[in-house]
């Protein structure tokens, strides 16, 4: 497994995403919730292979509680650290939101069943940009309390990453593709390496359209062709894999990230695993091919609530 400096450790750049333990998630065959026990196996195979993050949210069904019960199993030296957000909060008062954001923040603690929470992140940036400094204050207090290690904010490439980078706070989650240029090109993630902040991206292979075959897209999303077409011939001309270019590509663009990546099967474990020891450096020659493919796409590509909505 490679690794990347961050929040004092040395962080798996594979992190597991967990939504897909805790409730029926995405549109595959496979998006049942599996089993406490196949759950366990494949949280089992990821520590196996040296992933060291686990991300949930108090809002992913049973994941916490999962996680929390498969925690009571595994040695205390080798626990990964568990990411987990909270939210939406009461906005009633600002004394009402403080004690909103405590609470969850207890209650996760209570599930998880840990001494501390390693990494709390405010899961709605919404919730963080209606009162700032309240959101703030609340963070500060749980860290100043030991209550948790570090604090975060989940956000989306809409939203002003100027905000999150002025926040404090140590981590930030974020969705990147390849097909995806906004805040590359409005220099947005480089403010949050400049912050310091660790990076934590999402949405690597955009719901799975890198693995599509033009062929077999769906007629209502006839526009996202020409796009994996284009893709596709990248592949080839780099003779790299789709998975493996995807996260090249934003392991180029934010080298020291972790990527979370969910997994609904232990075989699942090991493909990203592979393709994770298989990810490179791209030149800047190949960067610009890419840029130059995709800065101008149709914004329906990358809008997975458009796909199959013509109107």
């Amino acid at each position: 497994m490679k690794y990347v400096k961050g929040l004092g450790i040395d962080v798996s750049v594979f992190s597991l995403g967990t939504v897909q333990l805790g409730m029926d998630y995405g549109i595959a065959e496979n998006s049942a919730k599996p089993s406490e026990e196949y759950a366990f196996s494949i949280l089992d195979k990821a520590l196996e292979q040296g992933v060291n993050v686990l991300d949930t949210a108090n809002n992913y069904g049973d994941s916490e509680k999962v996680i929390g019960e498969w925690l009571k199993t595994v040695d205390r030296a080798k626990r990964p650290m568990i990411v987990t957000k909270i939210g939406p909060f009461d906005h009633s008062s600002p004394e009402k939101l403080k004690n909103d954001i405590i609470e969850q923040t207890y209650k996760s603690l209570e599930v998880l069943g840990t001494e501390k929470i390693d990494v709390l992140m405010v899961h709605n940036f919404e919730d963080y940009e209606k009162n700032p400094e309240v959101v703030r204050k609340a963070f500060a207090e749980l860290k100043e309390k030991g209550i948790i290690s570090h604090s975060g904010i989940s956000a989306y490439s809409r939203h002003d990453y100027k905000k999150l980078a002025d926040s404090g706070f140590d981590s930030v989650q974020i969705p990147l593709n390849i097909f995806d240029w906004e805040q590359i090109e409005n220099g947005g993630i480089k403010t949050l390496e400049d912050a310091g902040m660790t990076v934590f991206i999402r949405s690597v292979f955009l719901q799975g359209l890198v693995f599509f075959l033009p062929e077999k897209i769906d007629p209502r999303m006839d526009f996202c062709v020409p796009v994996v077409q284009k893709f596709r011939q990248l592949c080839e001309e780099f003779n790299m894999t789709p998975g493996v270019l995807a996260m090249s590509f934003v392991l180029s663009v934010c080298a020291s990230a972790s990527v979370v990546l969910g997994c609904q099967s232990v075989e699942q474990i090991e493909e990203n695993s592979g393709m994770i020891e298989n990810v490179r450096q791209l030149s800047h020659m190949e960067m610009e091919k890419i840029r130059e493919a995709f800065l101008n796409i149709d914004p329906r590509v990358i809008n997975p609530q458009m796909w199959f909505n013509r109107f």
